[in-house]
């Protein structure tokens, strides 16, 4: 991974702000610019990059041997707190006094505690926007995850049955995620069916699937730090026709957003692209979510493809694409690829089948 060259990005702006360093206290970022290992919704790691390139890694007691197993010494010093001493304390001792910070990571409490010895400037999601082009290998491991998360699903789908509880199949797809190789699940799976089908972000309950019902499973694993996110909606035995007329309706949105999927197109326009395909089919006014979003270390991140998004796709975007419908007491519908931004158009991550599959 190139975390010399994203460091020196970050460095450019110290200068042109006039900044004494920045520090980034999320695991994302902390991840994003040096390797080291990260939980999501852990705190205690600190990451200080002062103005002369020196970039620091506080870390406590219990983190010191981790980080030294993942971390490029040459690069990153790791610099170990004292029994009782705090990373923020630590930091006091090491940094500037102009520092920039992430706004939108940072605690209150942190973000009081540091801001009366130290002058504090927001640095407006700098780490996030350079996290949206991927290079080649943070593409190579989400398309690694996809890879595990299709293979799970494919194995997990000979055993789905009528009867199943929604936890039941959770569990099918989620324990092959792991033995295939991920270190994680990208996020909660969502496992809606029947009526529940209609909740966009569904967690399995013991609800038992029945016949007739769609159920809608969103998936995604974890491999190197990256997420990989599909959804795919199967069927219980023989559907209602409605449910066969919006899986079509919704299939063809999704196929020609992600022809769509380019250099140069807004999120806003691409979003339309679905939004309009449903729109003539009656069933717009049940598709209450954008049509995707940016894809990396974290599931959910920029871009926005949405009716709110005006940025520009760019090569080394990795995107989803996931219309979906939803009518409240008859059940939904939703598929979901992730896609690359390249120069010429686009390359689908996703080869999951998206035929009308019954079990």
């Amino acid at each position: 991974m190139e975390y010399r060259k994203r460091m020196e990005k970050v460095l450019k702006v110290i200068e042109e702000r006039g900044l004494d360093g920045v520090v980034f206290v999320s695991p994302e970022n902390i991840f994003y610019f040096t390797g080291a290992p990260f939980v999501k919704g852990s705190v205690g790691k600190i990451l200080y990059l002062s103005k002369d390139g020196t970039a620091s890694i506080i870390v406590t007691d219990l983190d010191y041997q981790e980080a030294l197993d993942f971390v490029d010494a040459d690069a990153v010093r790791i610099v170990k707190t004292e029994f009782g001493e705090r990373p923020s304390e630590r930091l006091k001792k090491i940094s500037g006094k102009r520092i920039g910070f992430e706004e939108q990571q940072m605690s209150y409490s942190l973000y009081d505690y540091l801001r009366k010895d130290l002058e504090l400037q927001p640095l407006n999601g700098l780490a996030e926007k350079m996290r949206e082009v991927k290079d080649e290998e943070e593409i190579r491991r989400i398309e690694e995850a996809q890879r595990i998360t299709e293979r799970a699903l494919e194995e997990a789908l000979q055993s789905f049955a009528k009867g199943m509880t929604e936890v039941e199949i959770a569990s099918e797809v989620e324990r092959r995620i792991r033995l295939l190789g991920a270190e994680s699940y990208a996020f909660e799976s969502i496992i809606a069916s029947g009526e529940r089908a209609v909740y966009p972000h569904g967690k399995p309950t013991k609800k038992r699937v029945e016949d007739g019902e769609s159920v809608i499973l969103d998936l995604g694993a974890r491999v190197g730090g990256y997420c990989s996110d599909m959804t795919r909606t199967f069927f219980v035995g023989k559907p209602k026709q409605f449910l066969r007329d919006v899986y079509d309706a919704v299939a063809q949105a999704q196929n020609e957003a992600v022809r769509a999927a380019r250099e140069g197109i807004t999120g806003k326009e691409l979003d339309s692209v679905a939004r309009g395909i449903l729109k003539e089919f009656g069933y717009a006014q049940y598709f209450g979510h954008g049509l995707g979003h940016g894809v990396g270390i974290d599931v959910h991140e920029g871009p926005s493809v949405s009716p709110r998004g005006e940025t520009r796709l760019t090569a080394g975007n990795v995107v989803t694409i996931e219309p979906g419908v939803y009518i409240p007491g008859m059940g939904g519908v939703r598929i979901e690829d992730i896609v690359v931004i390249t120069e010429r158009g686009s390359r689908n991550l996703t080869n999951f089948s998206k035929e009308f599959i019954e079990f």
